[in-house]
């Protein structure tokens, strides 16, 4: 072979490399996850930190193996970078179809989260069941999924708009153009209340689903040869009451 065409070889095996995930056979594994859901992750000085990332780096070091976040990001964009192969594991994440074509979802799942729908305070809204929200503007942040149950009928009988943040869907809500929001109980309480939203909103008791939040590893990435252990702790630790104290400890810390 031509000594151009090698170094051209070698300069594309390079920038190949430079866009994947470490891979836990160099001993650090690259994780990411939602940026705005707290207490499980959060970006904090341009990193992750939260319940969620607490769990794992317990685990992977009694693998001897070194845990490095990234910023997290548009959930969209984190998702993507997972299918890529430019992250090794996300935390937080929830299972549906699509998602289990390029992730590998650890059981059990590391909590369930409550799902609510968040009003005007003023307003008055009948809440029984999904058919309620007919007729109705609502809407998420880009890339939430509520489940294949959940999503699929909302693409069939729903008017949800999508956005980037949670602030914006506060916003719209405020301004009128929209009739409620979608998300997770906690976490949009807790950034209404850091954006100064908390007593302009209200949520319905009822929740409209209580999904499970999972830990996957990306399907191109060597770490999923640590699955089955994986499996063994987070089964363990979720039993034992330890994964809820690293929850209390992290809304603490929000």
């Amino acid at each position: 072979m031509p000594r151009t065409s090698i170094a051209i070889a070698l300069i594309s095996l390079l920038v190949c490399s430079n866009t994947f995930a470490l891979g836990c056979k160099g001993g650090s594994v690259l994780i990411s996850g939602g940026s705005t859901y707290p207490p499980l992750s959060w970006q904090h000085e341009g990193k992750l930190k939260g319940a969620s990332i607490d769990l794992v780096t317990k685990i992977f070091s009694e693998l001897n193996i070194k845990v490095i976040t990234d910023g997290g990001g548009p959930w969209k964009r984190v998702v993507l970078r997972a299918q890529q192969g430019k992250v090794d594991m996300l935390v937080g994440v929830r299972r549906n179809p699509e998602r289990e074509a390029f992730l590998d979802f650890i059981e059990p799942p590391i909590t369930p989260a409550a799902q609510a729908i968040f009003i005007r305070k003023a307003d008055n809204f009948e809440y029984s069941g999904w058919s309620d929200l007919k007729g109705k503007v609502g809407a998420s942040t880009l890339g939430v999924s509520f489940g294949s149950e959940f999503d699929a009928y909302a693409k069939e009988n729903l008017h949800i708009e999508r956005v980037k943040t949670i602030n914006q869907n506060f916003r719209k809500l405020q301004k009128n153009r929209i009739d409620y929001i979608l998300g997770p109980l906690l976490p949009t309480l807790l950034y209404a209340e850091k954006s100064g939203y908390r007593y302009k909103i209200k949520f319905i008791r009822k929740p409209f689903m209580i999904i499970d939040e999972y830990v996957a590893f990306s399907k191109l990435s060597d770490c999923r040869q640590h699955r089955e252990y994986f499996k063994k702790r987070i089964t363990e630790i979720t039993a034992d009451g330890s994964m809820d104290e690293l929850l209390e400890k992290q809304y603490l810390n929000w």
